[in-house]
């Protein structure tokens, strides 16, 4: 980048990392589903979900969204054990090879710049500069003699003096400030990587009940046919209609799958 373009990148950065973060996580975690032939246990979803540390076993509410956005519902095995089936994403998975996948959802962290080291010297510079050059004019426009005898530039320099001030303070508190906010929000970037990355851990390293949980999901996979019944939209209503029919759908099955384990 020029020096222009880098004094900007110095002052105000280069803008979220993970703007596109929710259109990565749903890729993600659609391409896991299809990888899966359209049906998953909750754990191999968590990896790419925004969700407490902690067991699953104390809930799986999380998997609520994501069976609303791929139309999909749950079912019970013969265990007692949820899994989740995506009848549009079978579909699809038949279609297609499988593709792979992160074992995670990572974050980007910010990056203060992008401008070369020698521009942001150079910006710390002119900063600088700015800085001393407002305390100059005021050892020399302080009592205000000097702007009263020579009057013209001088004096329109006193009137503006606190806006000078300001500009050199700004030019360096503003990348300042930026350079504090960001460690913050790596901090918590780095916290949000570490829980999916201890998720995706445990699927890595699944113990026997884990594994005969995932086992479930591939049999009913290979043996669940689609059918009229089970599709989750039709051209026959109107799309706004099927999606809050299919929300109060999967609402209902929800419950009534607790009912069913409780």
């Amino acid at each position: 980048m020029n020096f222009l373009e880098g004094i900007y990148s110095f002052l105000f950065g280069d803008g979220n990392p993970n703007a596109n973060l929710e259109e990565r996580r749903w890729q993600e975690v659609g391409q896991q589903i299809i990888n899966q032939k359209g049906a998953v246990v909750a754990e191999q979803i968590a990896p790419y979900l925004d969700i407490s540390p902690g067991p699953l076993s104390s809930g799986e509410n999380f998997m609520i969204p994501v069976l609303s956005r791929f139309n999909g519902v749950p079912q019970v095995t013969e265990q007692g054990e949820i899994i989740y089936h995506f009848p549009d994403l079978q579909a699809t998975a038949k279609q297609q090879r499988q593709k792979p996948v992160s074992p995670y959802l990572e974050e980007i962290t910010w990056k203060f710049t992008r401008a070369s080291s020698g521009q942001v010297m150079l910006a710390i510079g002119l900063g600088c500069i700015n800085l001393v050059g407002a305390l100059v004019l005021w050892n020399l426009l302080g009592d205000g003699s000097v702007a009263t005898q020579l009057g013209g530039i001088v004096g329109f320099v006193q009137s503006i003096f606190w806006v000078l001030v300001a500009y050199g303070l700004g030019f360096l508190g503003i990348p300042l400030g930026r350079y504090y906010w960001i460690l913050v929000m790596n901090g918590r970037i780095k916290a949000r990587n570490q829980i999916r990355e201890n998720r995706a851990e445990i699927l890595r390293t699944a113990d026997a009940t884990l594994k005969d949980k995932i086992t479930a999901a591939q049999a009913y996979a290979a043996e669940t046919l689609i059918t009229q019944t089970n599709l989750a939209y039709t051209t026959e209503k109107d799309l706004i209609t099927q999606e809050a029919e299919q929300t109060d759908k999967i609402d209902a099955e929800w419950q009534r799958l607790l009912e069913d384990r409780s």
